[in-house]
């Protein structure tokens, strides 16, 4: 970690010695490069008192319910530009525990076709304007993935096409907003795993004046043994249910896909979106949505505040009747996100974020089971967060 951190530091002394103020410098091969990056620092404040004194009964409980601040990121980008037509861009990360590069991908593109290749989220993923990600942002776009990515924009009509293929991301967990104590199941970043699979995308984006509309499925195969049995059978009781524990793996149901869509459309400087995905791996089914409105307004200085509402769900076999919330395990729960932001612009290169997260849970207990073992009856958990983020561009 040390010798990252070094190298950080004394790459950024050097372009600083030598650059502009627009961060760009070349090398002695002629190859441009542009270098920015991001710092975020953040406060965080979950519901209830913390301490030892404050403990409660409950089976599940929250790990730091005390306000505690943290460097949640930091980000060195270079973009190596080697024609107008030929870009790679790198970053490395840096948070509390190590350092990684986590995207890192190949563009090539003329006036109507780009192509991709590497390293990146897939592309119906949305750029954040605030902290919190939705729940099906998180469940599902989130992820790193490595991918071949190419994607043909029709100007005249205002349709963009795009297909992928890209090694499937592992089943894996994350947490719902800032707090860790209870992770959901996400499709996380893709890393070397043996018996790893393809999946393979096609997407369409149109637009119509302040209309935007998106749509997309992606299907494969779930990864041999990390996916079907590590996560889905180790990590669901429910799941010998529909599939027996002991199945030999040419027998497993190994189907895997997503599908979903996206609509926004502004109107006088709001813009209102929703989104909808489902999707299916192996026998558990998954779906969920967001609906959101979003504005800026002038504020102090004249500087932009953006507000942000947002609701959203996260659902396990909704109206099903197979897979159910078990309070010991928190990824099998309903979820639902309601968000509240405020983003100010402190200036062109730094923001004060302040976001409320309201988080709630099916988690599958009764009263009957509660008595029985005698503790506190826990139908969902108090777990309301608030986040004050000072984010620092370069």
């Amino acid at each position: 970690m040390k010798k990252y951190i070094i190298y950080f530091i004394s790459l950024s002394f050097l372009i600083g010695q030598n650059t502009e103020a627009n961060s760009n410098f070349s090398i002695p091969s002629n190859v441009n490069i542009e270098m920015s990056g991001e710092v975020e620092v953040e406060f965080i404040d979950v519901e209830g008192p913390g301490g030892a004194s404050n403990e409660d009964e409950f089976l599940r409980k929250i790990e730091t319910r005390s306000p505690h601040t943290r460097i949640d990121k930091a980000v060195l980008d270079l973009k190596l530009l080697y024609s107008k037509s030929i870009s790679y861009r790198f970053s490395l990360r840096f948070d509390d525990d190590n350092a990684y590069a986590d995207k890192h991908y190949l563009t090539i593109k003329n006036s109507t076709t780009r192509l991709e290749l590497g390293k990146n989220r897939p592309h119906v993923a949305l750029k954040r304007e605030i902290e919190g990600y939705p729940l099906i942002g998180t469940a599902y776009w989130k992820g790193r993935e490595y991918h071949a990515d190419i994607e043909r924009d029709f100007n005249d009509i205002g349709l963009k096409l795009g297909t992928s293929i890209a090694l499937k991301r592992p089943l894996g967990y994350d947490d719902a907003a800032e707090d860790k104590s209870f992770k959901m199941l996400v499709y996380d970043d893709g890393e070397k795993i043996d018996g790893q699979t393809v999946e393979l995308g096609l997407r369409a984006k149109y637009s119509l004046g302040p209309l935007n509309l998106s749509s997309w499925y992606y299907y494969g195969k779930l990864i041999d043994d990390e996916d079907w049995k590590k996560r889905l059978h180790y990590d669901f009781d429910w799941y010998a249910e529909v599939e027996p524990d002991d199945v030999l793996n040419k027998d497993a149901n190994i189907d895997h896909y997503w599908y979903g869509g996206r609509a926004s459309i502004l109107v006088s400087n709001v813009l209102f979106r929703a989104e909808y995905i489902k999707s299916l791996d192996g026998f558990l089914p998954r779906d969920g949505f967001y609906t959101e409105i979003r504005t800026k307004v002038p504020s102090l200085l004249n500087n932009n505040l953006l507000f942000l509402a947002r609701y959203g769900e996260l659902n396990i076999d909704r109206g099903g009747n197979t897979f159910y919330p078990m309070l010991k395990d928190a990824h099998t729960w309903d979820k639902s996100l309601s968000t509240i932001a405020l983003v100010y612009d402190i200036t062109n290169y730094s923001k004060l974020k302040l976001e409320y997260y309201m988080i709630n849970e099916e988690t599958g207990d009764t009263r009957e089971s509660a008595d029985s073992q005698d503790r506190e009856y826990q139908p969902n958990v108090k777990d309301n967060q608030l986040l004050i983020q000072l984010e620092l561009n370069f």
